[in-house]
């Protein structure tokens, strides 16, 4: 896991100290090692910062050349199944002098070009310059798990980079906001990342599951997709519930037991939650194994604490930990520097988000202290099984409104349970009530006309591309079952990708790298086989996770249904100790007075009022 960086320059050569700025402002993605080259007769320039996972010696640094210097590679990620790899292109003749993936990688490009990305497990970003073809691939991984962002001043500059920060420090750039892109993302935080854009002028991503060749000699750079959803998975809908979770269960062990493999100590980031309770379990079920090239000290949790407030979770860890018979690292939010961390950490995230990733950086700030660079992390299952609240909700409205009453109680009730136990019974009598005004009013011939009439746009807008141009080879899952197109729509277009740039920027601004196994691609293709009813129902989500992990954890845990989620308790903060911080911050900005007038006549701000002026602080903060 590390920072990349280049530049090919269209009309001059790269000068050594912008290439070594350029890089070097990634210097917390990789402070163990860092690499320069230049290359194209001096027209390219490859920069890599280097955080040590797999073989930790120096002659695993990059940028790193193959086939006697015909490919030249940066690369950010990790090949899994790389140790496989390796044996069967070593028995097709290709010789290795170190123990990465980062050669795997440029043998197996060697030996099967573009079609080497369907062979690899894992998640990647990466540059590779063919010194033969005069040509610079830049490729990404599946699901966009790894960031690549780049920059194109026709007949002037290329320039790509792991983070949008990075072009603060390129010469001959000035970064810009785009204020159109800007005010979509004001609005909704998650709407630009999976289409491949960002709030600055000119910068842009590779898509995920895109790949992107650059030669110098266009003024474009054009995007193709090497890897799709819609044309991985197979139908399994003949397959029984206990059969698919049976298979969940092993795949989910399997993907644990790829993501174990490291040379230095990793630990898994325990919530109490469901997702990350999974991972942790299945975790010590591969390392009771004695699975191999994985750290002895390995055995750790890190669990995020909020005394006093409902984001806590300490008692469901503390479940989980007497379960497993582990330790865990607890770690919370230096609250006598949250002024400077949040300012801090906003600016390194470089983009907007609905509140601080302060408490989810802290996470990654007590693993390194404590010695580790890898966490596994539950990332990724709630996008595809229905675990956050307001896709529940979409599914009540969406039955509701076709008139389903039974669908829409059985998504009312999951709803309700979704809630903290102070707040479901209001909530159950507001859903009652509503389905019982639906059933009063489906007779009426009012009511029957107004649903002919009526299309179903209201649904749809949430999952309709933004008018923007399109980047790349997007997916358009417009055709498919409102159901399913919700999970496609937030593990591909919305949630995941933004939800991925936040974890990234949280994680690596402290140098550590986390591993997803629930987005390991064989689960992926497997989940978006199953039908929807495999997943949700019984007043709960994610039924198949469930059936296939009940047995490795806690019944009160494999039940729950109450969801918190990882995220700073900014309404606490901007309510109590970090007011008088916000409404400074608010200052000549219109939000300031409706702060000022809420505050004063209901005694605290509103979660809703409190995330537009988040938002707008946040913005002000990169801007500076």
């Amino acid at each position: 896991m590390c920072g990349i960086a280049g530049i090919f320059n269209l009309s001059e050569a790269v000068q050594p100290d912008t290439l070594q700025r350029f890089t070097d402002s990634l210097k917390h993605r990789g402070p163990d090692a860092a690499g320069y080259t230049i290359l194209a007769e001096g027209k390219l320039g490859l920069g890599h910062r280097r955080l040590s996972i797999l073989d930790l010696s120096d002659r695993a640094n990059q940028p790193m050349s193959y086939a006697n210097g015909r490919f030249t590679i940066v690369y950010n990620g990790e090949i899994y199944n790389f140790m496989e790899l390796r044996q069967e292109l070593e028995n097709n003749g290709h010789c290795f002098k170190t123990n990465t993936d980062t050669e795997v990688i440029l043998a197996a490009y060697l030996e099967w070009g573009n079609g080497c990305f369907n062979r690899f497990n894992g998640m990647w970003a990466l540059a590779i310059w063919d010194d033969k073809n005069k040509e610079l691939l830049l490729a990404r991984d599946r699901f966009g798990i790894k960031p690549l962002y780049f920059m194109l001043l026709p007949g002037r500059i290329f320039a790509f980079a792991s983070e949008t920060i990075a072009f603060k420090n390129l010469d001959g750039y000035s970064r810009t906001l785009n204020h159109r892109l800007t005010d979509l993302a004001m609005v909704d935080d998650y709407c630009l990342e999976g289409l491949g854009y960002t709030i600055f002028s000119d910068i842009k991503q590779i898509l995920p599951a895109h790949l992107a060749v650059f030669t110098g000699k266009s003024n474009e750079l054009r995007q193709e997709r090497w890897w799709s959803i819609e044309k991985s998975i197979a139908s399994r809908t003949k397959m029984s519930f206990k059969e698919a979770a049976d298979e969940f269960e092993e795949l989910l062990l399997s993907a644990c037991r790829y993501r174990l493999i490291s040379d230095v100590p990793l630990a898994t980031a325990l919530s109490g939650g469901l997702d990350s309770s999974c991972v942790f379990a299945a975790v010590h079920k591969v390392l009771d194994e004695n699975p191999s090239r994985v750290n002895e000290n390995s055995q750790k949790a890190v669990s995020a604490i909020f005394p006093g407030l409902i984001n806590d979770e300490r008692e469901y860890v503390e479940l989980m930990l007497q379960h497993t018979g582990k330790q865990a690292i607890w770690v919370s939010t230096d609250e006598d520097n949250l002024e400077r961390d949040i300012e801090h950490d906003t600016r390194m995230l470089d983009a907007i988000s609905s509140s601080p990733i302060t408490s989810i950086a802290a996470i990654y700030s007590g693993m390194k202290k404590a010695g580790i660079s890898v966490s596994l992390d539950g990332h990724g299952v709630d996008e595809m099984m229905y675990g956050y609240k307001n896709m529940v909700a979409a599914l009540y409205q969406y039955y509701l409104w076709q008139g389903d009453v039974n669908d829409a109680q059985a998504a009312g009730d999951t709803l309700v349970n979704m809630y903290h136990p102070d707040d479901q019974n209001k909530g159950w009598h507001k859903i009652q009530a509503q389905i019982g005004l639906k059933k009063k009013r489906e007779s009426s011939l009012f009511y029957r006309l107004k649903k002919v009439l009526h299309t179903k746009s209201n649904f749809d807008k949430g999952f309709l591309p933004l008018n923007l141009p399109v980047i790349g080879d997007a997916y358009n899952f417009t055709a498919q079952p409102f159901e399913y197109r919700m999970l496609l729509h937030e593990t591909f277009q919305h949630t995941l990708p933004a939800l991925f740039r936040n974890f990234d920027r949280a994680s690596m601004m402290n140098g550590v790298e986390i591993r997803m196994p629930f987005m390991d691609y064989r689960i992926v293709e497997f989940l978006f086989s199953l039908p929807s009813e495999y997943k949700f129902g019984s007043g709960k989500t994610k039924l198949l996770l469930r059936e296939a992990m009940k047995k490795y954890l806690p019944e009160a845990i494999a039940n729950r249904t109450f969801k918190v989620g990882i995220a700073s308790p900014s309404e606490a903060w901007f309510n109590g100790k970090l007011h008088d911080w916000l409404m400074d911050q608010t200052k000549g900005m219109t939000v300031r007075q409706a702060l000022e007038n809420e505050k004063r006549e209901k005694g605290k701000i509103s979660r809703k009022l409190l995330n537009q002026a988040w938002k707008e602080v946040n913005l002000k903060l990169i801007s500076s």
